[in-house]
């Protein structure tokens, strides 16, 4: 791959901090990125310390089928194992979807994480997208996107909590897409990837319904929750079939070893997961309430770790405003390449409290210089 496209392609999403380290001479440490969206909690120290006990692994051939992975995912959710499909993030169980269910026309609310079209292009399907309004505060009102959805549609990928505009669609309403789109034979893949980030976590998620529909898949991962992008582990829930196609699918050794004894975290790591409950209710709102008080602003009301703002009545627009940000050590996300969205818009992640309030120091810096 060229060095021009493999930028092209890092730019689409935010977190490249090796790249604004370079650009603006400011060292990696001492970045406030607020340009990717995980759990400002940190590393778990019991992965840490797990991972340097475990370090003879290295020498071993990871398990391909990752028993143990799938093992301590199904009893945090309580589904069976035969149910999931383990990959080496969020991102390849998407693509590995896609590849394997082969449909030709692909509905995808939208604005939302861009990789759903790429999947879909990538094996040849039609691509049509759902426009999530703003008008609507960029919730995804569901009887309109049934009212999309034509008699050639056989798949549906949305994210919930949806990226890059932290809403949340409600279970009921799910719960109303996927009955309609199992009588019209039309698969439903949620992206459930920030769900517990969310007030309320899994009882959000419709994990609990995914026996009661052979058309519902579900898409998880460890990376924003335990703060592990690096280590890449994503998962896939569905129906014993579809799941077992998948692994025969897959290409073998993706999820390293030190990604699949990760998921012993879901049992033993209660307390980083209370410590993380109580954050997302204090600081989601706390943080909310304070970029509100800047009136160069329109703060859409964000339902997980992450914030979409639109820039009105300022002559910053969303690259400009990035780069000023930037040349003082704070990333955020241009969200100008999400459809439907344009170069007023941005989208900045929650951090903890100090953080968050070194945030609001330096972007009111900016926004008077």
């Amino acid at each position: 791959m060229s060095e021009k496209l493999i930028n092209q392609t890092a730019d689409l999403h935010g977190g490249n901090i090796y790249k604004a380290s370079k650009q603006y001479g400011i060292s990696e440490e001492a970045f406030l990125d607020y340009s990717a969206n995980i759990n400002p909690l940190g590393v778990p120290e019991e992965l840490k310390e797990t991972i340097l006990r475990s370090i003879e692994l290295l020498s071993n051939y990871p398990d391909p089928e990752c028993h143990l992975l799938r093992r301590h995912i199904s009893e945090y959710l309580n589904i069976n194992p035969d149910e999931i499909i383990i990959g080496n993030g969020a991102a390849e169980i998407i693509f590995l979807l896609l590849e394997e269910l082969k449909p030709k026309k692909v509905i995808i609310p939208s604005p939302t994480f861009m990789e759903y079209e790429r999947a879909a292009k990538k094996v040849g399907a039609e691509a049509r997208h759902h426009e999530i309004k703003e008008s609507a505060g960029f919730r995804l009102e569901v009887n309109e996107l049934i009212n999309h959805i034509d008699d050639d549609t056989d798949c549906i990928i949305l994210c919930n909590p949806n990226n890059p505009t932290s809403s949340l669609t409600n279970p009921d309403d799910l719960i109303k897409l996927i009955e309609f789109a199992y009588r019209k034979e039309i698969t439903v893949i949620i992206d459930e990837t920030f769900i517990e980030l969310t007030v309320g976590g899994n009882t959000n998620s419709m994990v609990k319904h995914l026996n009661e529909w052979s058309n519902l898949i579900i898409i998880r991962a460890f990376t924003k929750l335990f703060a592990i992008p690096g280590l890449r582990v994503g998962y896939g829930l569905g129906n014993k079939e579809l799941i077992k196609r998948l692994w025969d699918r897959k290409i073998p050794w993706s999820v390293n070893c030190f990604a699949s004894i990760s998921g012993m975290l879901l049992k033993n790591e209660t307390g980083y997961f209370d410590r993380t409950a109580t954050w997302i209710s204090e600081e989601i709102e706390q943080f909310y309430n304070e970029l509100c008080k800047v009136d160069k602003f329109h703060v859409f009301k964000p339902h997980t770790n992450f914030v979409l703002m639109r820039i009105k009545g300022i002559s910053f627009n969303s690259h400009t405003l990035k780069e000023a940000l930037a040349s003082k050590g704070v990333l955020i996300r241009d969200a100008s390449n999400f459809r439907f969205l344009n170069d007023k818009f941005i989208r900045v992640a929650i951090k903890d409290r100090n953080s968050n309030d070194r945030f609001m120091e330096i972007l009111d810096d900016v926004l008077k210089g």
